[in-house]
């Protein structure tokens, strides 16, 4: 039940983007700086007519769509990854500008491997000289030399003690490199975006505002549908576009996804509130459930009483216990714990009253129940 009076809650800000393995949960890829975040539904309302002058008898929704829009503000290689469906390595190639001194007429490298993607093998430019061949080093600098076995290169011919400024490949451990197929095979994932819950607290102040609470978007199976794009310029930070469609448990298997328990669902949104003692926040009522005409309990016997909180008019079940508060209005007859477990000390009648206040609007909320304890 909605209420005319409640707190209106505004989303704005930095989006933290998270996305896990389907198969086993391991984080793929993350992003605290997801600035460009949207959530849209599509459907479409097929009508049914019929009868004199062809009327609307009824509209059945059809073709339900949800799709995200993410964009990073930061660049990934772990995010393009999911997008292609390509896979990450180490031992990238890198480049490398070293100087060698000449000791004969040719010249020895370390390590030569083939550029990323070429097709000669390993080679090396020379790029200038320490010595008098310099200038004609330097008009051939976009020459590529063959780096034969043990690193020697080939055909270039060195003066000795001239040393040399070599441009070549070689590989690196913490280098990852990403390989782009060709058929791009986005991955589907398991995705949670969040971002921050403002609130207006009251008065006419318009700065009278602060952080709430943070909404959560959950998509079991999501799946990457953008192009794969990362921008840089001189002015702007590069992004990297992680929208995406959200998928059906049917839809997963189809992608070759297969879980034990279906789920014909897009998404979860959760609201979750921050603060000190947050899961009372949305409170709006605390119930024994199923006790209206009151309980027993025998000497020597204990009695567990069922209680829930109302969360928006809903019964629910309490997840924090050490929020609520319990008495009992006749101790020499019974007592209650703080989990709600009632103890006999005599029989004869006791009241047991639940209390909780709601951490947000200080509001307290309680119910009673009689409980009887009779002779074992």
């Amino acid at each position: 039940m909605d209420s005319f009076k409640k707190e209106a809650l505004f989303s704005k800000g930095i989006v933290n983007a998270e996305f896990f393995s389907v198969e086993n949960d391991n984080l793929l890829a993350y992003s605290a700086y997801v600035s460009n975040f949207g959530v849209e539904g599509s459907m479409n309302n097929g009508e049914v007519s019929g009868g004199p002058g062809n009327q609307l008898v009824m509209l059945i929704p059809d073709t339900a769509r949800l799709n995200v829009t993410a964009q990073t503000a930061d660049t990934n290689i772990n995010s393009l990854a999911l997008t292609v469906g390509g896979t990450l390595s180490g031992n990238g190639v890198i480049e490398t500008i070293v100087g060698v001194t000449a000791a004969s007429t040719s010249l020895t490298l370390t390590g030569a491997v083939a550029p990323m993607g070429g097709q000669n093998g390993a080679v090396c430019y020379i790029l200038t000289s320490s010595g008098s061949d310099r200038a004609a080093v330097e008009a051939a600098s976009g020459t590529a030399y063959a780096v034969g076995d043990g690193g020697a290169v080939v055909g270039f011919t060195a003066v000795p003690s001239n040393t040399y400024c070599v441009k070549y490949f070689i590989t690196n451990s913490s280098a990852q490199a990403l390989t782009i197929p060709a058929l791009f095979a986005p991955k589907v994932v398991r995705a949670h975006f969040a971002v921050n819950l403002y609130a207006k607290k009251g008065g006419s102040d318009v700065m009278e505002s602060s952080i709430v609470g943070i909404r959560h978007y959950y998509f079991p199976y999501y799946f990457f549908t953008a192009a794969m794009k990362e921008t840089a310029s001189q002015t702007e930070t590069g992004t990297v576009d992680l929208s995406g469609t959200c998928l059906s448990y049917e839809q997963a298997i189809a992608n070759g996804n297969c879980a034990a328990i279906g789920n014909q669902v897009y998404g979860f949104i959760v609201d979750e509130m921050l603060g000190t003692n947050s899961s009372t926040a949305k409170v709006d009522g605390i119930y024994f459930i199923g006790l209206g005409g009151g309980a027993s309990v025998q000497m020597g016997k204990t009695l567990t009483l069922p209680v829930k909180y109302s969360v928006g008019g809903v019964l629910t079940n309490i997840s924090d216990m050490s929020q609520v508060t319990f008495e009992s209005s006749a101790t020499s007859v019974a007592t209650v714990s703080s989990s709600g477990v009632v103890t006999p000390a005599s029989t004869g009648t006791t009241i047991i009253t639940a209390k909780v206040t709601n951490s947000m609007t200080e509001v307290l909320y309680q119910d009673s129940v009689t409980v009887t304890v009779t002779a074992a």
